[in-house]
């Protein structure tokens, strides 16, 4: 593994331990933006394999991860909801990240697009 890789890598686990750990609602929303930060490259990534056909199971876990971190930001900067009902639904959300990394590969499948390791 390249050593861009290893580095991104243990930021996202320092983010995510980090996140783990967050009390404040400003805390969270701080990591959030971060951990997207650090995984948007992978939303461009994945647009341009998808143009060519062939798309990294990787780019699309990052991918994934990028869109979830966004999600949750924007989840916790509702006004409307409290920091309890948030948590709960990015909480929920997570747990289901590995089903919704399969569908989005079986949706490429169907549309012709090949997944590589």
């Amino acid at each position: 593994m390249p050593q861009q890789e290893i580095f991104e890598e243990s930021v996202l686990q320092a983010i995510d331990t980090l996140a783990e750990h967050a009390n404040e609602q400003t805390t969270k929303i701080i990591v959030d933006l971060f951990k997207s930060a650090v995984l948007k490259k992978y939303k461009y990534v994945f647009n341009q394999e998808l143009a060519q056909g062939i798309v990294n199971r990787k780019t699309i876990d990052k991918a994934v991860e990028f869109y979830f971190s966004d999600i949750c930001f924007s989840i916790r900067v509702l006004s409307k909801m409290s920091d309890d009902d948030k948590d709960r639904l990015i909480q929920d959300a997570k747990r289901i990240m590995d089903d919704v990394k399969k569908i989005v590969e079986k949706i490429l499948v169907n549309k012709g697009i090949d997944i590589v390791s």
